[in-house]
């Protein structure tokens, strides 16, 4: 009796130790978050072709100017960007559908619109806002009442109730804190032409900052 109590115990033991081994190889340690890392740039035609708009002031774009967005998820994090216009306009421009984040997450460079194509801004002239989240978890109720304002266009009340909750995101994100998790890094991006494969190569901002990231990024639109 004694011989097989004391084979249980050690039993027991051995049990207690491998569960112990598995939380500490697959959970993450205690204080430590998870971060946010991907990259992005607003980029412009110039006489060099599509370059990255420098955000370090107010860069200033006319008119008819292409442009075109680059994001590339480098970790498990979940991106929104949304623009407010000179006309007081919001418009979501990533993810491209409510559903985007319900199948994992994207891999590789994301043009947004994609390959060689572009937006512009139009009159009225004035500050061109561009609002840009990223968070280790999902953001539901922004996704929910993005899907709303989606359903609703031009309700003042529902984009109201948005840009609420996105200066409330920002705030919580702080923008100078967000501002020192970044860092300027070279990139290169291929994408499909009627001509073929091009590639582009420009200066983009890396990201690396724990839990929450926010910025709002002002365009001077002449």
């Amino acid at each position: 009796m004694t011989r097989d109590t004391g084979f249980q115990t050690f039993s027991t033991y051995c049990r207690v130790v491998a569960a112990t081994i598995l939380v500490l190889c697959f959970c993450p340690a205690a204080g430590h978050a998870a971060d946010v890392e991907f990259r992005w740039a607003v980029l412009a035609d110039s006489t060099e072709g599509m370059r990255a708009l420098d955000f370090s002031g107010s860069p200033m774009v006319f008119s008819g100017t292409a442009l075109q967005l680059y994001i590339e998820h480098l970790n498990n994090c979940h991106i929104y960007l949304y623009l407010l216009d000179s006309s007081d306009e919001l418009t979501p421009l990533y993810p491209s559908e409510n559903s985007y984040y319900d199948y994992g997450f994207p891999r590789g460079p994301k043009l947004v619109p994609p390959e060689d194509q572009s937006f512009t801004f139009v009159p009225p002239e004035g500050i061109e806002t561009l609002m840009l989240i990223a968070s280790v978890e999902r953001l539901f109720q922004l996704e929910e009442l993005t899907r709303i304002f989606q359903e609703n266009p031009g309700s003042l009340g529902q984009q109201k109730l948005l840009l609420e909750r996105i200066d409330e995101l920002i705030a919580d994100g702080d923008d100078k804190k967000s501002k020192r998790a970044e860092r300027q890094k070279p990139v290169t991006v291929k994408y499909n032409t009627e001509e073929g494969i091009k590639e582009r190569t420009f200066t983009a901002t890396e990201v690396d900052k724990k839990e929450l990231y926010a910025r709002k990024l002002l365009i001077d639109h002449r």
